[in-house]
């Protein structure tokens, strides 16, 4: 279905955006934001087949923001210039999605891909919304290789650090020991890593949980 078509579900009126191939839901609040949009009746089953991960450079921007992301590698880059942005709108339309929780499918623990920011020469691991940095040949060909490096954004790297989502569980690659990752309480600040036997969601280069503090008891993420 084109980008920028609304499909109406018939059995609950349910309707959803179409950018990048993908469906956004549109919260009720919202479906006026849309009124002037092809609309496609489609069986709630038939909708649910749509991916929810745009394809490779799809430009999304939330209603009433001005963010604009770039989809790459089933993740979502912020473009933080308008250097970046003349480089990567290219004929590309910027597809405004419902305010509502779309990054919600974008969260995948055991995904991870090998990324570089434009113009630049350091490759980087990003798994579970961290980045861990490539230093040496093996880890490049391990997790890849060089053909499978995708280019990102110059500069949307900057916010990322090695810390992923809280309650990753994550391996050094030569390692067995799995890491839960977390936090003590409400109150810290930096993240702590436990030994868990849980299995893991990913592995990471070599040494690249190493400064990350061991903790001995369990770790949380909610309170």
């Amino acid at each position: 279905m084109p980008d920028g078509y609304v499909l109406l579900s018939t059995d609950n009126l349910s309707r959803y955006l179409v950018a990048g191939g993908a469906r956004f839901y549109i919260p009720p609040a919202q479906h006026g934001l849309y009124s002037g949009a092809t609309t496609v009746a489609l069986p709630q089953a038939t909708i649910d087949s749509y991916t929810q991960i745009p394809q490779e450079g799809t430009l999304i921007r939330q209603k009433g923001t001005s963010e604009i992301y770039v989809v790459v590698g089933q993740a979502y880059w912020w473009i933080p210039s308008p250097t970046e942005l003349a480089y990567w709108d290219d004929w590309r339309m910027v597809n405004d999605i419902p305010n509502s929780d779309w990054r919600g499918p974008f969260i995948n623990y055991s995904y991870k891909v090998l990324v570089q920011e434009r113009s630049t020469s350091q490759v980087y691991l990003w798994v579970a919304g961290a980045k861990y940095p490539i230093t040496n040949a093996s880890d490049l060909d391990y997790f890849g290789g060089g053909s499978s490096v995708k280019f990102v954004p110059l500069g949307t790297l900057a916010s990322t650090t090695h810390e992923p989502w809280c309650d990753a569980n994550l391996r050094e690659r030569s390692s067995s020991t799995v890491y839960n990752l977390g936090y003590i309480n409400s109150s810290s600040t930096s993240m702590r890593k436990s030994v868990t036997s849980a299995p893991a969601d990913s592995d990471v280069p070599d040494g690249a949980l190493a400064s990350v503090p061991l903790f001995s008891y369990g770790l949380s993420c909610i309170w």
